[in-house]
């Protein structure tokens, strides 16, 4: 059969070629095709798995990164253990340290692969939204939070700033779309944007006395301002990063007081005082977790009130405190972390197609760039209870629970008992005159500012004007009169 086939094919070819030349040519045919084949397998495999690999969340760094040899600035750093006698210096160096890396590791995470079917994309975005009011759909949860609110140029320069970084995403909030798709409940509005001071109490099941725990939660907080002499005092921004690849977050320093060799006091990063931010947050801590050495102070956590309850279970004696666990800054890290949280991306549904990160990334060096050294007076607080209707980052929709505590003012007492405040760079005017952007933030929002003299023939006051973004560089030029 095989040779009349032969014959047949022999018969057939019109240039008279030999059947094994045509098999030498069927075979090199095939195995053009294998290697090819191979070829766009492997191709395949390497672009796949280079998706994944700039898709995936590093949570450490690479093991290599461990094993550098090269020097580093900031490795003596990562190590500083923070204590309420720490330095706005050490204490800056340690959180700005924290923060590089945080950015560096944010950048591991350049794609959010697209999800597909669209039934799929549109099940999981419901899903999502499930997620972030899980607690308020419950019914019968709270939690409580300290936090101080953004004055309003803050509010302003973030909001302005994160709608520049979200730009390239043309993002919609419509569960149906097939491009980005971010929940409202993860874009913060603006006149709620806060920095997260504390965190005295986790999320709980409200019970009974509730509202009376928390009027004594907050007198205790009120307490602690007074007694322990926690004045207003500035922080700084450092830098805005997409925090795990999902978060936009702006991140702060301190500021406090330094002396020159020559007598003169300089007001930034520098500082030699205590860092108010740490002393801040340890002195809540202890107030809530300890008892006063007379016992008229007496703890105020869930693991303290639940021992009460039941004094033999050991699960509860080795629990540790939710406010030090969940207090930025102080926990596992304690790297005295200062936030803003801007926006949440939603990384499983965000788009049917794949979204690039880098244009992210680099949007949030440009703005970090631009707003560097812009500064904030922390001088009032909020201590709120919320049921999470206002979803994960904002504790400030609907409160069941709001009041605002003031800073206790510095004040000096003159011999003859007369007492004035203090005005120092960290209270009063001159703190209200430092609280502006150090850099071209200013026109970056395109505003303008006309300043005056004042009747005393001091530093005049601000007045904002409606015209025209040029003018705001021309009047930098103005002749002095």
């Amino acid at each position: 059969i095989r040779s009349k086939i032969n014959a047949t094919i022999s018969k057939t070819m019109p240039d008279g070629r030999s059947s094994s030349g045509n098999n030498n040519n069927g075979t090199a045919t095939a195995a053009i095709l294998s290697i090819s084949g191979i070829f766009l397998s492997a191709g395949i495999i390497t672009y796949r798995i280079h998706r994944l690999r700039r898709s995936r969340w590093l949570l450490e760094e690479d093991e290599a990164h461990g094993h550098e040899t090269t020097h580093s600035v900031i490795d003596h750093f990562k190590s500083l253990i923070l204590d309420p006698n720490t330095t706005v210096e050490e204490a800056n160096k340690r959180r700005t340290s924290s923060y590089y890396l945080k950015m560096r590791e944010s950048h591991s995470l350049s794609l959010v692969p697209g999800v597909g079917p669209h039934s799929k994309l549109v099940e999981l975005r419901h899903r999502e939204l499930d997620r972030i009011l899980h607690h308020w759909k419950k019914g019968n949860q709270s939690h409580r939070t300290i936090v101080t609110m953004c004055d309003e140029t803050t509010r302003k320069i973030l909001a302005d700033a994160r709608r520049q970084i979200l730009e390239p995403l043309q993002h919609s909030s419509e569960v149906e779309t097939r491009g980005a798709w971010i929940p409202p409940l993860n874009i913060i509005p603006e006149e709620d944007m806060h920095v997260t001071i504390a965190l005295p109490w986790w999320w709980h099941t409200i019970r009974k006395d509730n509202d009376e725990l928390t009027q004594t939660m907050a007198r205790r907080f009120r307490q602690t301002l007074l007694l322990e002499f926690h004045h207003p005092f500035q922080i700084e921004l450092e830098r805005i990063i997409l925090l795990g690849g999902k978060v936009i977050v702006a991140l702060w320093r301190c500021v406090g007081d330094r002396t020159t060799s020559t007598g003169q006091t300089i007001h930034d990063r520098h500082g030699e005082n205590i860092d108010p931010m740490i002393r801040l947050r340890e002195e809540i801590i202890r107030c809530f977790i300890t008892e006063s050495p007379d016992q008229r102070r007496q703890p105020l956590t869930y693991k303290h009130r639940m021992s009460d309850n039941d004094t033999s279970s050991d699960e509860i004696a080795d629990m540790q405190h939710t406010i030090k666990r969940r207090t930025p800054g102080m926990g596992l890290t304690a790297d005295g972390f200062i936030h803003t949280t801007l926006c949440r991306l939603p990384l499983e549904c965000l788009s049917s197609q794949d979204i690039e990160l880098e244009e992210i990334h680099r949007l949030c060096r440009e703005v970090s760039a631009t707003l560097n050294g812009h500064r904030m007076l922390i001088h009032q607080y909020r201590f709120l209870e919320t049921m999470g209707e206002g979803g994960e980052s904002n504790p400030c929709y609907k409160p069941l629970f709001d009041e605002t505590i003031d800073a206790p003012l510095r004040h000096k007492v003159e011999i003859d008992g007369t007492v004035t405040e203090s005005q120092s760079p960290n209270s009063g005017e001159n703190a209200n005159l430092q609280n502006l952007t150090i850099g071209p933030a200013r026109n970056f929002l395109k505003e303008v500012s006309n300043t005056t003299s004042g009747e005393d023939g001091g530093i005049g006051r601000e007045k904002e004007e409606k015209n025209d973004g040029n003018s705001a560089l021309t009047e930098l030029f103005q002749p002095p009169e």
